[in-house]
């Protein structure tokens, strides 16, 4: 595996290379990690693809430097001019996302549909989830509270307790949020990253129909134990979508797992 990096306008991305297939796959990572977690399916991936793992800003080396916002446009720039400085041109490539990766990953389907061959979706995230998002970073009030907890995130520590002591949030997702509330800085990774995505806003009813209008194959991978991003939503959404397989294992919010492994080698 190879680390490299690419620059954007005044911005740097870095990006992991494995893999000597004709076919090229894109891959997107989950908060708190980097493209290099995808070496744990190189041996089954190197074969048929040539893996291209991009690291999302705020992780690796990667960070946005514009004073404008990061939009979709972006992101496919990004992978098109990575891809050429990898003198890389499939005609069409697939894309895969670990939890939140899937932002960026659906943000390719947005720009250029008709090139995209296949999505792999491990743990994406719920609607729930990408609802907070949008709230947090893109109204006032979002941006207002997720600023005042950043310089008092003990208190924020207090309620995502007290949350869970009643009961409104389950034992995953308070152990899960305390991990990246417990430090200032954390939290304030946190939030460079979720702003970071703030722009990559997805209708699914469009996502949807260009899915179907392009023959898209959709893999969903889900954990029947995930309670950080339970799937049963998207199980249920993606009854919508023409060209799709579903796989629930038997796992929690996990990446790699050897059963995610198996899934590879038969249908991918």
């Amino acid at each position: 595996m190879q680390q490299n990096l690419f620059t954007y306008k005044n911005s740097i991305i870095s990006y992991y290379r494995f893999g000597k297939g004709d076919a090229v796959l894109v891959a997107f990572h989950g908060y708190g990690q980097t493209g290099q977690g995808y070496e744990y399916y190189e041996e089954v991936l190197t074969g048929r693809y040539t893996i291209l793992a991009i690291d999302f800003f705020w992780h690796g080396k990667s960070a946005w430097k514009e004073k404008e916002d990061f939009f979709e446009e972006d992101m496919k720039n990004i992978v098109l001019g990575i891809a050429k400085q990898e003198q890389l041109f499939a005609r069409k490539f697939s894309i895969c996302s670990y939890s939140m990766g899937a932002r960026m990953a659906r943000a390719l389907i947005r720009t250029f549909p008709e090139r995209i061959e296949r999505f792999i979706m491990i743990a994406p995230p719920t609607f729930q989830f990408n609802t907070f998002l949008n709230f947090t970073t893109n109204t006032a009030i979002g941006l207002w509270l997720f600023g005042y907890f950043i310089k008092n995130n003990l208190a924020l520590l207090k309620l995502v307790k007290f949350l869970h002591k009643i009961k409104i949030l389950n034992r995953s997702v308070y152990v899960f949020t305390s991990k990246f509330i417990c430090r200032k800085e954390r939290l304030e990774n946190v939030f460079k990253t979720w702003f970071a995505q703030r722009k990559l806003l997805t209708d699914f009813k469009l996502f949807s129909e260009l899915v179907n209008q392009n023959n898209i194959e959709i893999i969903l991978i889900a954990g029947n134990k995930d309670f950080i991003t339970p799937p049963q939503k998207m199980i249920k959404y993606l009854g919508k979508i023409f060209n799709k397989k579903i796989f629930i294992i038997n796992h929690n919010h996990e990446f790699a797992s050897s059963e995610t492994k198996e899934i590879f080698v038969k249908n991918i």
